[in-house]
């Protein structure tokens, strides 16, 4: 019997809960990995992965196509993800929902403050918090505004017309392109999603080069594009590796009477983005600590990139889950046909973005403009079967004027996609329905 920390068991316990008692916990190379115990026809035994619990009890799950994959017997592993998604979803009450909110819009909100907003006691909040961390795997991280930060965003799409993608070829390539954030392997009018940001279009241009001339896909049949993007609802999470390249806006003075630009970075600004995109909840102290840093240091420059009217780089200091109850990721891409018909249908487009249920998750976990072709790209969460073709059903009645394609994703390569519960009336799009008088100003929560 592995010795476990108290947070460790407690998760393992839950995990037990919902995926049954064949489990196991083994110290694996300082981890404590979970495996779940099959018995094959042969009645050998053959333990499956599924995953590790780090110290402070928060689950970190293998990629769930994955891991079904692996298990045995369909009926058995169906009956099995039934009861686990039921044992999830039941046990994270209304109360869990809106904290879950406050946390997605401003993740370093005080006990005090989250207690006013979802009317749990302070004394209930750090259990309540934990348990959420340890159910859903929430990672802490910053929203950015990438522009400021004097990076656009694009997306590069392949379409293989010969041999299939081999991924454990082609991870490694993506993984070490700092500029690569999120990359999806996916089945229908492409085989692969890319999610790049860039200083330019040169830089951009490169990173094509980069991953086109790879050993493992130069000589594969390949049909390439790459689109500026433009992000209309979400966001896609940086990897900390990109942080990497942006010591490079890192400011030092070579002149006496010379001053940063606007998208140059004090040093203090530029620790401050890297320590609390890894977590978003990390104390100000703390960061002056670790880099040696005057007392106030972090707090400084936390203020100056979350100023409106300064650099206003921080959007939010928000969260992401990293094992919520899906099937899988769907893609659908609106190609635009009329550009009258879509203007016509502007609004209802809007209003059904942002109109959902009350939901662990949002509806949609990102949308962005395409320039080329010219559409609307979705990224959302399959929660149930028939879910991605009744959400395409219900977009081909709420806009006019696109041709729709719709894409299952296979698998995550690299990056990581976000999950949140996100308060739609700070979206861009009830702003604009406000703007447009197409609906009545609501009272908004207020995140601070």
């Amino acid at each position: 019997m592995v010795d476990v920390p108290e947070k460790v068991q407690e998760a393992f316990d839950e995990l037990k809960n919902i995926y049954g008692n064949d489990l196991e916990i083994k110290s694996v190379n300082d981890k404590f990995c979970v495996f779940r115990i099959n018995v094959n026809d042969a009645s050998e035994q053959a333990d499956c992965y599924m995953g590790y619990i780090t110290a402070n009890g928060i689950v970190i799950l293998e990629d769930s196509k994955q891991a079904s994959a692996s298990s045995e017997g369909t009926n058995i592993k169906e009956r099995r993800s039934k009861a686990k998604n039921a044992v999830v979803w039941n046990s994270i009450g209304e109360d869990d929902i809106n904290l879950l909110k406050a946390l997605s819009m401003n993740s370093r909100l005080s006990f005090k403050r989250l207690s006013e907003i979802t009317g749990i006691s302070i004394h209930a909040l750090e259990y309540r918090i934990e348990r959420l961390e340890r159910l859903l795997g929430i990672k802490y991280t910053l929203e950015l505004n990438m522009n400021n930060l004097g990076f656009s965003e694009y997306m590069i799409l392949a379409k293989f017309t010969g041999n299939k993608l081999n991924l454990k070829d082609i991870k490694g390539v993506l993984k070490k392109n700092l500029r690569v954030q999120l990359a999806l392997a996916t089945n229908g009018i492409y085989d692969l999603v890319i999610f790049c940001v860039a200083e330019n279009n040169n830089i951009i241009a490169d990173v094509l080069d980069d991953v086109r001339n790879s050993e493992y896909l130069k000589y594969l049949e390949a049909e390439w594009y790459i689109t500026p993007i433009s992000s209309d609802y979400g966001f896609i999470p940086l990897r900390q590796e990109f942080f990497d390249a942006l010591k490079e806006k890192i400011w030092q003075r070579k002149k006496k009477d010379e001053h940063p630009n606007s998208s140059s970075l004090m040093y203090r600004e530029y620790v401050l983005l890297r320590e609390l995109t890894e977590d978003s909840r990390n104390s100000f102290s703390f960061i002056d600590k670790k880099y040696n840093l005057p007392a106030g240091s972090a707090k400084k420059a936390y203020k100056d990139l979350t100023n409106e009217e300064g650099k206003n780089v921080i959007v939010r200091s928000t969260l992401t889950i990293s094992i919520p109850e899906k099937k899988y990721d769907g893609i659908i891409i609106a190609n635009l046909t009329n550009k009258g018909k879509l203007a016509e249908t502007k609004n209802k487009h809007r209003n059904y973005i942002i109109g959902e249920p009350n939901k662990i998750v949002n509806k949609f976990s990102y949308i962005c403009d395409m320039e080329t072709p010219d559409g609307i790209f979705y990224l959302f969460p399959v929660l149930e079967d028939g879910n991605r073709e009744k959400i395409e059903s219900e977009l081909s009645q709420t806009i006019g004027g696109v041709k729709f394609n719709s894409l299952m994703v296979e698998k995550i390569i690299s990056g990581s996609i976000d999950y949140r519960k996100f308060d739609n009336l700070y979206s861009r799009q009830y702003i604009n329905l406000v703007k447009d008088k197409s609906i009545k100003v609501r009272e908004r929560i207020i995140y601070n």
